[in-house]
């Protein structure tokens, strides 16, 4: 880009497409969960990239109403996952939502030992926020990984009924903690990702960054279909309600799609770095990993009100585009540097 850091992004057969990268061989990290978009990056493996080795996680919800239907769903995505992949180079490990976080740490640093993590898709399309925080760390940080695609895959269509229940208080995103008392004397930006549903997120800003030392802003993704933006401005009432905010230029307009371009923006908020700012990322996929890349290069905080257990149909069918599942990847890092330091 013009005046700026260049950062690869695009349609997922185009960038891995393209010359520094067509010729190698990738380890795919993704989810089994309820959603069907959740195998569109692998089904880009005979076409757009050479699959060397596939691992799954699949997650699985706390006990509720659709506990059955959300087994069911997972069933079929496992089975089609299985049949559509060589045994030998497969592997999955079943998750509770809440797991501890040391049993993700053991999986990771074995994938990272592997000797197979040279390159690396991490399709984040239906991977929880408390999952993808940690795993993009520990993959930015790894000296194995020499380049690192993230993608993210597009549905059909989302349910019109609320996509997530029962969320717990907000608190941080698991390796994304400091020293609670000195980030509250200290946070001059509380960075917000708006989305659809935001939980305990406005009682969390009341009673812990109401006062004038820190000021809320918030990343709304624009453009975007009109119920989207209805239910994105639901939510920047909600937030309004409990903080009031008082100036237009606290909600900055990204792209829903654009990792590279609210990053960007966060660097413009937060004067590359120099106004200390905590990330709650309840927005979108790609803005959630523009701020999860932005604690990175900081050592902020990250804050999220996890949900137990999510719609069973969150989001059904695949979009195609020229015949393959629809969906955008982006470089994060490139022959061993990383493009968002």
């Amino acid at each position: 880009m013009i005046n700026g850091a260049f950062r690869p992004w695009g349609k997922l057969q185009w960038l891995l497409g393209s010359p520094s990268l067509q010729s190698k061989e990738w380890f795919l990290i993704g989810v089994i969960s309820t959603q069907d978009r959740c195998l569109s990056a692998l089904r880009h493996g005979k076409t757009s990239f050479k699959l060397c080795h596939a691992a799954f996680l699949e997650v699985v919800d706390e006990p509720s109403q659709f506990s059955n239907l959300s087994k069911i769903r997972r069933d079929q995505n496992r089975q089609i996952c299985e049949a559509e992949t060589d045994p030998v180079n497969r592997e999955t490990h079943v998750f509770g939502i809440f797991e501890p976080i040391r049993s993700l740490k053991r999986v990771v640093d074995s994938w990272l030992a592997s000797g197979k993590v040279g390159n690396v898709i991490l399709d984040v399309s239906t991977l929880p926020e408390r999952f993808l925080f940690p795993i993009l760390r520990w993959l930015v940080s790894s000296q194995a990984v020499e380049n690192l695609v993230v993608t993210c895959m597009t549905p059909e269509r989302y349910t019109h009924e609320d996509l997530a229940y029962d969320a717990q208080d907000a608190s941080h995103l698991p390796t994304f903690a400091n020293d609670p008392v000195q980030t509250e004397k200290t946070i001059k930006q509380v960075i917000v990702g708006v989305g659809f549903l935001p939980f305990s997120l406005p009682d969390w800003l009341k009673k812990t960054y109401s006062n004038p030392r820190s000021r809320i802003s918030l990343i709304f993704p624009f453009p975007s279909n009109p119920d989207n933006v209805r239910k994105g401005w639901e939510f920047v009432r909600r937030v309004d309600a409990n903080v009031s905010l008082n100036d237009d230029r606290q909600i900055s307009r990204v792209a829903a799609y654009d990792v590279s371009g609210c990053f960007d923006r966060i660097n413009l908020i937060t004067s590359h770095g120099r106004s200390s700012a905590v990330y709650a990322p309840f927005g979108p996929k790609a803005h959630s990993v523009a701020m999860c890349l932005q604690a990175l290069r900081t050592g902020a905080e990250a804050y999220f009100a996890h949900p137990s257990y999510y719609h069973p149909e969150y989001s059904t069918g695949i979009r195609l585009s020229n015949n393959l599942p629809d969906g955008n990847a982006y470089a994060i890092k490139l022959s061993g540097n990383n493009l968002y330091a």
